[in-house]
């Protein structure tokens, strides 16, 4: 009797431990999902031998009640099997921070972890032991986008009948902060130490000058601004005074005209970043005509 009660005590501690195990999976984690949407690289900002990768990850809660989120708890497995918790000396873009997820509810944004150059991302998951959540995706997209450091200063050339009578004032990069969006679309993302990724824009502003003796009342044309790099510049607008802004009701597209000594203008063009390495000094060419 007494071995019959041990082995019924045995058995029932069994089924109840795997209705644990099966009310965990099935009740908690399956109503919380976590997903990657894209993966960028970074080997500018990373120490030696290393590079941070940047997740963007949306958390998703299908239960009833409040996850408490906390992207601590995160870690990210290699391809060579080693874990990884996200990286807290990233500080060039805000990431994803602790926050309450409501029921139906979803948060989005970056977490970024630090791996050796020869290890990339396999699979994401999430492990909180007071909350009974355990989940994980293996779905992890294949690097769409590398950062490239730029040269805060791009280098020009004129050609054409004009190019004697013009001068350029400034000619730079302008979106090393967040506050740029003038032209209503993409924001300045983490540049303030002029770091940009695949496909994201630059913001390049020009300043040029009627500047012939003597003077004169002549009429230069500005025609054309061409990367000579090859890169896509996806917009390109003038205004006429150095104290307009893109976007403004001065704002118009190419040709503009200069007329007169001290006459000038001032073009800022979008430049998307292309895939690959590519130099970080941008080179333009700028039509001039009489």
């Amino acid at each position: 009797m007494l071995r019959l009660g041990i082995v019924i005590a045995v058995a029932l501690l069994v089924l109840l431990t795997a209705f644990l195990v099966v009310s965990k999976q099935s009740t908690s984690s399956p109503q919380l999902r976590i997903q990657v949407a894209k993966v960028l690289s970074d080997g500018v900002d990373s120490p030696a031998g290393m590079v941070y990768y940047l997740l963007d990850v949306s958390a998703s809660n299908n239960g009833p009640g409040i996850w408490h989120f906390n992207p601590a708890l995160l870690f990210l497995t290699s391809n060579a099997s080693s874990s990884y918790y996200a990286s807290t000396g990233y500080t060039s873009s805000p990431g994803l921070g602790q926050t309450d997820i409501g029921a139906g509810q979803n948060a989005v944004g970056e977490v970024v972890f630090e791996l050796p150059m020869n290890q990339r991302p396999a699979s994401l998951a999430y492990t909180d032991t007071t909350g009974a959540i355990d989940i994980a995706t293996d779905i992890i997209p294949e690097v769409s986008g590398t950062a490239t450091k730029f040269d805060p200063s791009v280098h020009y050339v004129f050609t054409g009948t004009a190019a004697s009578s013009a001068i350029a004032t400034w000619a730079a990069i302008t979106n090393q902060t967040n506050a740029l969006a003038f032209f209503g679309g993409e924001s300045g993302f983490r540049n303030y130490d002029f770091v940009f990724f695949t496909g994201q824009h630059i913001y390049v502003t020009f300043t040029f000058y009627y500047y012939k003796y003597p003077y004169d009342p002549n009429t230069i044309t500005l025609r054309a601004v061409t990367s000579s790099d090859g890169y896509n510049i996806t917009e390109l607008v003038a205004w006429p005074t150095p104290t307009g802004f893109p976007g403004s009701s001065a704002a118009h597209p190419l040709p503009a005209n200069l007329t007169g000594y001290g006459a000038e203008t001032s073009v800022t063009l979008l430049v998307r970043v292309p895939a690959g390495h590519p130099s970080g000094v941008l080179h333009f060419v700028v039509q001039w005509s009489s």
